[in-house]
């Protein structure tokens, strides 16, 4: 080898030594003071100087007045019931005219609106699920394409009793579901 070169290196050598001896960090520990939590406060009990304590006695007011326990009575003596005489059912009770009726109807005019626009989303769901190839699903997307077609056909039969809250929600749903199967 030449000598410039092993003069470069034994000097690159040396420099790095020297270099890394002194890089020590020359640090005086800080004393940190000590942190301790305050003393409790000192406790003070008092003492309360020993007296009888009095006994009351019911004064004859309120022993005459206390209630007596509970009697049990006797039972009734049993009645002979009257012959029933044959008459006409009483009709069954009608609502007043006041009263709320117990099933959401649209008014006349908004009916024929609501059923035409619960029969948009069952074809707007019947379109959807025809384009959907059932073959082509994993089993949870069979599931739902079956369940959609059981919202359809409840909610054709609820259209049939006149029941359109019902329908419409049963169409909504059907919708979404078919929707999401086409994607």
């Amino acid at each position: 080898m030449d000598t410039p070169k092993l003069l470069l290196i034994g000097t690159l050598l040396v420099a790095s030594g020297a270099g890394c001896a002194k890089a020590r960090a020359n640090t005086e520990p800080i004393l940190m003071p000590e942190l301790l939590p305050p003393p409790p406060p000192p406790r003070i009990v008092e003492t309360l100087p020993a007296e009888p304590v009095p006994t009351i006695e019911p004064s004859p007011v309120e022993s005459a007045l206390s209630i007596p326990p509970p009697r049990i009575p006797a039972a009734p003596p049993a009645k002979p019931e009257p012959p029933k005489t044959e008459t006409a059912p009483e009709p069954p009770e009608r609502p007043a005219p006041g009263a709320p009726t117990l099933t959401l109807k649209p008014g006349p005019g908004v009916q024929a609106q609501t059923e035409a626009s619960i029969r948009a989303h069952l074809d707007r769901a019947l379109h959807d699920l025809q384009r959907v190839k059932y073959a082509a699903l994993n089993a949870d997307g069979r599931t739902q394409y079956d369940t959609a077609r059981n919202f359809i056909q409840q909610a054709e039969e609820a259209l049939k009793a006149a029941n359109l809250t019902f329908a419409g929600k049963l169409a909504d749903k059907a919708a979404t579901m078919a929707a999401v199967l086409v994607r």
